[in-house]
């Protein structure tokens, strides 16, 4: 598969990966598994062995070392890796993940079912994974909350008011202070109160 396809791929699995294990430091971790994602190819290209010693699960063993030292780093380059595995299984070609000791390339599907790569099948995959990895990385990251408050303050503000006046308002309301007081001899009496950089109020308590 083309590599657009495979970063897509790496992306949407440690994004599923990050919200079972509460992963931190998404971002990150979505840069390390884009980048893995096609590694196996870009070494494979720099050998002149095409779908080689790149594609061999031995890499998972250094990549789960790396776990020792940062778990985050070594989630993302497994899925990035495994996911590239996963996806090109579904190819002509197939992955030959015992290599060196079998060149046997592993496939699933029929001959006629699999995907050739930069095909409309391949570009269709794409497009199929970018829809789930949109979402995905909005709840994920919490950007879909942040996006959703943006959205719905105008909406529910009242006429005439910004979204900033209507988060006055309610910072208003929560400095409210009920003051309970004895008024003795009938006598009414004033009380101001003053909050810093606020301009004085003066209340006026009557006899009841």
């Amino acid at each position: 598969m083309k590599f657009y396809t495979h970063i897509a791929g790496a992306i949407l699995f440690f994004l599923i990966l990050a919200h079972i294990l509460h992963i931190q430091y998404i971002l990150i971790g979505i840069f390390v598994a884009s980048w893995i994602s096609v590694f196996p190819d870009v070494l494979d290209k720099l050998i002149g062995n095409h779908r080689g010693f790149g594609h061999s699960i031995i890499w998972l063993i250094p990549f789960s070392i790396v776990g020792v030292f940062n778990f985050t780093i070594a989630a993302a380059l497994l899925t990035g890796f495994l996911s590239h595995m996963l996806l090109d299984i579904f190819t002509v070609h197939g992955s030959p993940l015992l290599y060196p000791f079998k060149k046997t390339k592993f496939v699933a599907l029929g001959k006629r079912r699999r995907i050739r790569t930069g095909t409309n099948q391949d570009k269709a995959v794409f497009i199929f994974i970018l829809f789930l990895v949109i979402p995905l990385f909005l709840f994920t990251t919490g950007a879909g909350q942040i996006l959703t408050e943006k959205t719905l303050d105008p909406v529910f503000a009242a006429p005439g008011e910004t979204p900033q006046s209507t988060s006055n308002n309610s910072s208003a309301i929560k400095n409210n202070i009920n003051i309970y007081l004895t008024v003795e001899n009938s006598v009414n009496k004033n009380i101001t109160i003053q909050k810093a950089d606020e301009s004085p109020t003066t209340i006026l308590v009557n006899d009841i």
